[in-house]
C-alpha cells in the first residue's frame, strides 16, 4: 500500500527548494540594482563625478554618516535631529566648497508641516550654490510651521559643506534645532 503523504510532501518539498533558489538569486540582482541606484543618485547630486570612492571620516561633527569623494567634489551623508525624529540627507558639495545637490532621503517630521521638506522644491532650492554658514531666517526662508525641521536640514548642508572647506567642527546645535 502506498503512502498518501508521500506525494504531497515531495511537492511541497520540491516547491521549496525552487523558492528559495529564486530567493537566493534575486537577491543579488536586488543588491546591485541597489548599488547601481546609489551610484545614480550621487552623479545627481555632484554633477561631473562618475567615480566615487567612500573615505573615512575622521572629524568631531556627529552629523557626519559617510563622505563619497567624487572627480570634481563630495556627496556627504547626514543624519542631523528634527522635529519628531532624524532627518537623513545626502550633500552633494564641489571642491570649491558650494553646494551642488541635496536630497531628503529618510525623515519622519510632522505631516503637513515638517514633512513638506521632502518634496518643496523651492526650500530646498535655497541651499543649492550656498558655500556654508547658512542660517534659517537670514539666508534661508524656513518650511511655514517647520522652523525646528528647516534648520535641521540646514544644518545637515552646513555640516556637508564643512567637511569639503575643512571648517569642520562639531555644530553644538541642540536637537531642537537651536
Amino acid at each position: 500500500m502506498k503512502n498518501p503523504v508521500f506525494l504531497p510532501l515531495l511537492t511541497i518539498l520540491a516547491a521549496a527548494a525552487v523558492l528559495l533558489g529564486a530567493s537566493f538569486a534575486l537577491n543579488d540582482v536586488a543588491a546591485a540594482r541597489a548599488q547601481s541606484e546609489h551610484v545614480r543618485l550621487l552623479r545627481t547630486l555632484l554633477p561631473g563625478s562618475h567615480n566615487f570612492v567612500v573615505e573615512p571620516y575622521s572629524g568631531d561633527d556627529v552629523n557626519i554618516r559617510s563622505v563619497h569623494k567624487g572627480e570634481n567634489g563630495f556627496v556627504i551623508q547626514t543624519v542631523t535631529n528634527g522635529y519628531a525624529a532624524p532627518i537623513a540627507m545626502m550633500v552633494g558639495v564641489s571642491n570649491e566648497g558650494t553646494v551642488t545637490g541635496l536630497v531628503v532621503e529618510e525623515m519622519a517630521e510632522t505631516f503637513g508641516l515638517g514633512s513638506k521638506a521632502l518634496n518643496d522644491h523651492v526650500f530646498l532650492a535655497q541651499l543649492l550654490n550656498t558655500s556654508g554658514e547658512v542660517q534659517v531666517g537670514t539666508d534661508v526662508d524656513a518650511l511655514s510651521g517647520a522652523t525646528v525641521t528647516s534648520k535641521a536640514i540646514v544644518r545637515s548642508v552646513n555640516s556637508a559643506v564643512a567637511v569639503v572647506t575643512g571648517a569642520d567642527t562639531n555644530s553644538g546645535a541642540t536637537s531642537w534645532g537651536g
